[in-house]
């Protein structure tokens, strides 16, 4: 669980408890401390009418007998839910933090309706956190916030990164290779998160089959769940390059990946941040992102990485030359990338903010 170093350090200043769905899976909660109590509640992502009442209910029981001093919500829909139940209940202290939106890429009513529901969130809600810069400024050019009522911790990001898990490492480095018989001197793009085409990930192939075509000597590792079934149709589409990627599962430990790597790529349609991105910047890799809001926060251009337009192959594959025939661009964006992710998107740095807030607000 990514907010679980916020979590532990909560736990050490108050009484926390976790409302998610284990869904069978406590793995998640594996480095989270034994003084938080954690209830379980089914709820699920996708929208279903009869579930999705049964767990608004459930949290209005839980809220009204727990009386929480604050309530914080995540996730688009359980933020939904948890401003409504929390809002009923009169919790003192209701927040919430925007990671991006779904609504983003869709147009018509599903798009007017899914903003409604940001918006219904933002006037329920006490204090509302926001991932990155350039996504507020979003939402309030869109009419979703008003300047003022919204917060960002530091330079963006929700929970920061473990600088001292995400690392540079020959260790990992030379294992990860063996073991996914890539030469030691391979240049390897990196691609971590589901497997969907919203992530970009249909131009990655596209742009990374021209790119093997002028550099036999190029590998393209994805890492993630194949959550839309894509994963044959990307094959297919990588004729006749298929012997230079690898794709992997879901891994509890990125950090190898990222240490086996020399460039990370993202080329999503929709981002709130990025983690994954400051993640990367923290192992000592350039990014090659889509020019978005949230990804335009996590890459600072020319510096750390390179911004291409959204849904561009083309430009990506010039991104992703520009790199690969530049070793001395490629060496220093990747240092200034680690010096980025430490001086400004520390987990302790991040942590520090939100405890800071609690405190006042629970004060005030």
């Amino acid at each position: 669980m990514f907010l679980a170093y916020q979590i532990n350090a909560l736990v050490e200043l108050y009484d926390v408890s976790i409302i998610t769905n284990l869904n069978g899976n406590r793995s998640i909660l594996d480095n989270i401390s034994n003084k938080v109590n954690i209830i379980n509640l089914p709820i699920e992502r996708n929208v279903y009418l009869f579930s999705d009442l049964r767990a608004l209910f459930l949290l209005i029981s839980i809220f009204h007998k727990n009386r929480f001093a604050l309530i914080h919500s995540v996730s688009p829909k359980a933020g939904f839910l948890t401003s409504i139940a929390a809002w009923v209940t009169r919790a003192p202290n209701r927040f919430h933090t925007f990671t991006g939106q779904v609504w983003t890429t869709k147009k018509g009513i599903s798009r007017w309706f899914l903003k409604l529901l940001d918006k219904i969130i933002v006037m329920l809600n006490t204090y509302i956190l926001v991932d990155s810069f350039s996504q507020q400024e979003f939402l309030i050019k869109e009419g979703v916030l008003s300047k003022g009522i919204s917060n960002v911790l530091g330079r963006g990001s929700i929970s920061g990164v473990d600088i001292n898990r995400f690392k540079p490492s020959k260790i990992h480095r030379n294992f990860i290779r063996k073991q996914l018989n890539i030469k030691d001197d391979s240049l390897v793009f990196l691609f971590v998160g589901r497997l969907k085409k919203e992530k970009g990930i249909f131009e990655l192939v596209e742009a990374f089959k021209s790119v093997s075509e002028q550099h036999e000597n190029v590998t393209l590792l994805i890492v993630g769940p194949d959550e839309e079934d894509l994963k044959w149709e990307l094959i297919s589409n990588l004729e006749p390059c298929n012997e230079l990627v690898r794709f992997l599962n879901f891994t509890k430990t990125p950090e190898k990946y990222m240490a086996a790597s020399d460039i990370f790529i993202l080329p999503s349609y929709r981002e709130g941040f990025g983690s994954v991105i400051i993640e990367a910047a923290s192992c000592g890799l350039p990014s090659i992102g889509s020019n978005i809001y949230g990804l335009n926060d996590a890459i600072k251009a020319g510096k750390t990485g390179l911004l291409v337009p959204v849904r561009s192959s083309k430009f990506l594959k010039r991104a992703m030359l520009k790199l690969v025939n530049n070793n001395e661009l490629l060496n220093e964006m990747g240092l200034n990338a680690r010096k980025r992710a430490i001086n400004y998107f520390s987990q302790d740095n991040i942590t520090l903010k939100i405890l800071k807030l609690y405190k006042r607000m629970i004060k005030e």
